[in-house]
């Protein structure tokens, strides 16, 4: 009999399994893109917090400089400054003081070149100049743009009359941030397939359970199990009450036809016996 209800219920067992462990999938995957997104925005702007110290940093000598009457390409220290601050965060590959139309006045470092890349002379230019123009062309006082190879941090420089001085650009590789994010996210990844895998086990006993009164139910109506008391002991009760209801609306229906047979066979031999005599 046990093998009965799983080939009766096994597609429905299967079907509503696979359909609810189908939406939990996505519902996981959806929440860990948008966590992917998330992150790798998180890291980016906290990357960009850390820089900024820096860049407040060199803004601060600019200003003092400023305020004694030198312009930025007449600081005799400038350039030593950019060195030593690039040299104590190792993450920093290039930092750019530029003047308000985006000319660079004093540089530290340079963007490695990629061999891979043949074009990477142009392409670097562009994102300079995409980076530069969103620096200076907002009305922020400071300024992230995610390239993606690269990360600008930006700084705008006010004189004293709160005139735009320039801007103070920062360049890190996004690699040397976004492993980090990726390793978080391995293990976010890993805590979703661990939650994915406890649903799964969980979840079939669960739906088995749940259906289990309309597979004994289906086994009550079982034609081979009707009039069999040897078979119905191994049903829940509530089952067992079915079979004999079953079985006494069976007996009821026996006993019915009987009497109908009965009341038909006398009733066919009267209609007999009254056409014999009007024959007569």
């Amino acid at each position: 009999m046990a093998s009965i209800n799983w080939f009766v219920f096994r597609e429905v067992y299967f079907k509503i399994v696979l359909s609810i462990l189908v939406v939990i999938a996505a519902m996981l995957l959806l929440q860990n893109s948008l966590n992917n997104l998330k992150l790798r925005s998180l890291v980016a702007e906290a990357t960009s917090s850390k820089l900024q110290i820096t860049a407040s940093t060199i803004e601060s000598a600019i200003v003092r400089a400023e305020g004694l009457g030198l312009a930025m390409d007449e600081m005799a220290g400038l350039q030593d400054l950019l060195d030593r601050e690039r040299a104590r965060d190792q993450s920093i590959v290039q930092i750019e003081v530029v003047s308000p139309i985006g000319t660079s006045v004093v540089m530290s470092g340079a963007i490695p070149p990629n061999p891979n890349d043949p074009k990477h002379v142009d392409r670097l230019a562009k994102e300079r100049e995409q980076a530069f123009r969103r620096v200076l062309g907002t009305r922020d006082k400071v300024t992230l743009f995610n390239a993606g190879p690269h990360l600008y941090t930006g700084r705008v420089i006010y004189d004293s009359s709160d005139a735009v001085m320039g801007a103070i650009v920062l360049t890190t590789p996004t690699r040397q941030y976004l492993s980090r994010a990726n390793r978080s996210l391995h293990k976010m990844t890993n805590a979703y397939l661990a939650i994915f895998t406890v649903v799964a086990i969980l979840l079939v006993p669960f739906i088995i359970f749940q259906f289990s009164g309309v597979r004994h139910a289906y086994r009550a109506l079982d034609p081979n199990l009707i009039g069999t008391d040897s078979r119905i002991d191994d049903l829940p009760e509530a089952a067992q009450n079915i079979v004999g209801t079953i079985e006494a609306g069976q007996s009821a229906y026996s006993s019915a036809s009987a009497e109908l047979d009965e009341l038909l066979q006398t009733f066919t031999k009267k209609h007999k016996t009254g056409q014999a005599g009007d024959a007569s």
